[in-house]
């Protein structure tokens, strides 16, 4: 399904309190792409429970914290049109924010500290499975990209970012997906120009690097002598 636009009626009202630095960018991705206008506040102060960011507000006393939770109240509210389109994309973002996070980060419940990623171990189930799925489809869900892939997709390409010694090239479709979403014009407009061409970059050297590991016999194949 292609991501719809029905937000041509509504005046500037949503506000995000964020920084680069957080995750927040990933909710400007969303917006970006779905034409919701927002405009950008500074991290504090604000009502968000825990002296976090992102925190979203918008008319009617509308307030919103975790990243995941203003992703699918700007789908919910400026981009679906049914029940069954949400079902379709809610289970993506929660499982960026509750496995996801940990596969690219290592991060724990309570400690948001950068501990490492599985993203590089395609014999963890999720990755396999994760490269799996995404041989199958250009998009998470339909045939357009949508808030699954913002919350998706923001998290992957958050790995070369902050492990410089990762490597997908095991994992090439995940990979093809991660530089599909990472050229689009809205992701560098919400991530930045040197976030973008960081994670392209290091997505071609992924997939280069795969190409040549395949011509010459590499992977459990190869080492059978069965390629």
């Amino acid at each position: 399904m292609a991501l719809a636009i029905l937000v041509n009626t509504f005046a500037m009202a949503v506000t995000l309190h964020g920084t680069p630095q957080s995750r927040s960018p990933l909710v400007n991705w969303f917006a970006i792409e779905a034409g919701i206008p927002f405009t950008m506040a500074p991290p504090r102060p604000s009502n968000h429970p825990f002296d976090q960011v992102p925190f979203l507000t918008d008319d009617g006393g509308v307030e919103v914290f975790e990243s995941g939770a203003c992703l699918l109240y700007l789908a919910d509210k400026y981009a679906s049109s049914s029940a069954e389109e949400r079902a379709a994309w809610t289970p993506w973002v929660v499982w960026a924010n509750s496995e996801l996070d940990g596969l690219c980060f290592g991060a724990v419940p309570g400690d948001h500290r950068v501990r490492g990623e599985s993203m590089s171990k395609p014999e963890v189930r999720s990755v396999g499975r994760l490269d799996q799925i995404l041989g199958g489809r250009e998009w998470l869900v339909g045939d357009g990209f949508s808030v699954a892939d913002a919350a998706v997709a923001s998290y992957l390409n958050y790995v070369p970012i902050f492990h410089r010694g990762a490597d997908l090239s095991k994992t090439p479709n995940t990979v093809q997906y991660m530089l599909r979403c990472a050229e689009r014009p809205a992701f560098g407009e919400a991530f930045g120009a040197q976030h973008q061409a960081l994670v392209v970059a290091k997505c071609n050297e992924w997939l280069s690097a795969g190409a040549g590991a395949g011509a010459s016999g590499g992977g459990l194949l190869g080492a059978l002598g069965l390629k």
